[in-house]
C-alpha cells in the first residue's frame, strides 16, 4: 500500500508539475499577428484536437543575449536586439507517419512582408535577410512580437499556414543536450575553429551541451565555413538527439527521460495551442511509433546571391516543389535531399511511370545515388507519390557506411 501510495503520488506530482510547466511558458502573438495566412484560431483544444490533420510548426532558435545567465554566449552591448539564429518549419503528416522539417537559411534574402512590432507599429515591406525578420517585430527583446513577424514572413515565404510555434535559445538547446547525458555524433574531419576556441579531433565523440551548441554554432572552423553547411550541422545535431532519445529504455531510464522531457520544457516557449499538457501528449503519442527513416530534414533549394556571394537566394522551382509538398500533405519530391533520423543522406528516387518494362524499372533503381532510398520493386513502380515515405532505406550496400558511433563496449 505504501509502495502503490508513492508512486501514485509521485507520477500525480510530476504530472501537474509538467502541465504548469508547459503552460507558464506559454507566448501569446496573436496581438502581432495581421492577416496571418488562413491561420487558424487558437481555441481551447480538447487532448486529441490535432488528430486527422496535418500541422505546420515553425520551429525558431534565437540568438538571444537577454537572460542567458550568462556571457558566453555575448553580451547586450554587442547584440542590442534578438536575432533569428536558426529556423526550420516541422511538417507532421495527417496519418502521422511522417515528421519533414525544411530549414529556412538565415542569409535567404527575400520579401519580408509588413507586420506589427512590439511598438504596436505597422512596418513597411522589404526585401532583406529572412533572419532580420525577428528582430524586426521584437525590436529589442520583444520574443512575441518576433516570433508573429517570423511567421508572417514564413509564410509569406512557403504559402504554409502555420498552425502553432516553439521558440527556444541557446541556453534552452545546451539544457536539452544535458538532460540526455550527451550526444553521441562522428566527426569526419576534424574541427578548428579559434573563434569560438572549439577543437574537436576526427572521429566518434560525446557532446556535451556546451560544446554541442559551439559546434553547431561554428562557421570558420569546419566545412565551408557557409551558413548552408552549418545548417547541414545542425540538422545531423537533432538527429543525434533524437537518437540519443529513442535509445533509451523509458522503464529503466525513466528518470533520464523526465529530465530531457523537464529540461525541455524550461527551455522552449510555445505558441498557446501548444500550452496545453494534454494536447502535446495527445499529438507526442500519436507519433509515438514513426519510422527515423521518416524523420526527414532538408534545407530549402537556394543558390548564391550573384550580387553578395555571402547571401543566397530561393531556386525558386525547387523550393517551390518542396512547399507544395508540404502544402499537400506529401512526401519530398522525386531528386530532392535530406537527412534521416539516422542520420544518414537520403535522395528521393524518381517515380517510375512505366512498370511494363522490366529493364526501364531496373534503370530507374540504378540511377538513383549511394544514398537514395531504393525505388520500389517493379510490380509497385506505379506507386503515388504519397507512397515515396513507405520505400524502405538504402540498402546497406547502397548506403555509405557510418563508422559504429557510439563505438560498442
Amino acid at each position: 500500500m505504501a509502495a502503490g501510495l508513492f508512486i501514485s503520488s509521485t507520477t500525480g506530482f510530476i504530472y501537474r508539475d509538467l502541465v504548469h510547466q508547459v503552460a507558464d511558458n506559454s507566448i501569446d502573438a496573436s496581438a502581432f499577428l495581421k492577416d496571418s495566412l488562413d491561420a487558424p484560431p487558437s481555441p481551447q483544444l480538447p487532448s486529441d484536437a490535432f488528430e486527422g490533420r496535418a500541422l505546420n510548426i515553425l520551429i525558431a532558435n534565437i540568438d538571444s543575449r537577454y537572460d542567458q545567465g550568462t556571457d558566453e554566449y555575448g553580451d547586450v552591448e554587442e547584440i542590442d536586439t534578438i536575432h533569428s539564429d536558426a529556423t526550420m518549419v516541422a511538417h507532421i503528416s495527417a496519418d502521422r507517419t511522417r515528421i519533414q522539417f525544411v530549414s529556412i537559411p538565415r542569409d535567404l534574402v527575400t520579401d519580408i512582408p509588413s507586420c506589427i512590432n512590439a511598438n504596436n507599429v505597422e512596418t513597411s515591406p522589404y526585401t532583406g535577410m529572412f533572419n532580420s525578420s525577428f528582430s524586426t517585430g521584437a525590436v529589442t527583446d520583444n520574443t512575441a512580437a518576433g516570433i508573429a513577424c517570423t511567421q508572417r514572413a514564413t509564410e509569406y515565404l512557403t504559402g504554409l499556414s502555420i498552425d502553432a510555434f516553439v521558440l527556444t535559445d541557446f541556453r534552452g538547446f545546451t539544457g536539452m543536450v544535458n538532460a540526455l547525458g550527451g550526444i553521441w555524433y562522428y566527426f569526419d574531419e576534424p574541427v578548428n575553429d579559434d573563434t569560438l576556441e572549439l577543437y574537436i579531433p576526427e572521429g566518434c565523440m560525446k557532446l556535451d551541451g556546451s560544446t554541442a551548441l559551439a559546434f553547431s554554432r561554428a562557421r570558420y572552423g569546419v566545412g565551408d565555413g557557409s551558413d548552408l553547411s552549418r545548417i547541414g550541422r545542425q540538422q545531423k545535431l537533432v538527429a543525434a538527439m533524437l537518437r540519443e532519445l529513442f535509445s533509451k529504455n523509458f522503464v529503466t531510464e525513466f528518470p533520464s527521460v523526465l529530465a530531457f522531457v523537464k529540461s525541455s520544457l524550461q527551455a522552449v516557449n510555445t505558441s498557446p495551442n501548444l500550452s496545453d499538457f494534454n494536447a502535446d501528449m495527445g499529438l507526442l503519442l500519436s507519433l509515438s511509433g514513426i519510422e527515423r527513416a521518416n524523420i526527414q530534414l532538408m534545407t530549402m533549394p537556394t543558390y548564391p546571391n550573384p550580387d553578395d556571394h555571402n547571401r543566397v537566394l530561393a531556386s525558386e522551382y525547387e523550393a517551390e516543389d518542396i512547399w507544395r509538398a508540404l502544402r499537400n500533405d506529401e512526401p519530398f519530391p522525386a531528386g530532392s535531399t535530406y537527412t534521416d533520423g539516422n542520420g544518414m543522406e537520403v535522395t528521393v528516387p524518381e517515380i517510375l511511370n512505366t512498370p511494363a518494362n522490366p529493364d526501364a524499372a531496373a534503370d530507374g533503381q540504378a540511377d538513383t545515388t549511394a544514398g537514395a532510398a531504393d525505388a520500389a520493386p517493379a510490380d509497385d513502380a506505379t506507386a503515388s507519390p504519397q507512397t515515396q515515405d513507405q520505400q524502405s532505406p538504402a540498402s546497406e550496400a547502397e548506403t555509405p557506411s557510418i563508422p559504429q558511433c557510439p563505438p560498442k563496449s
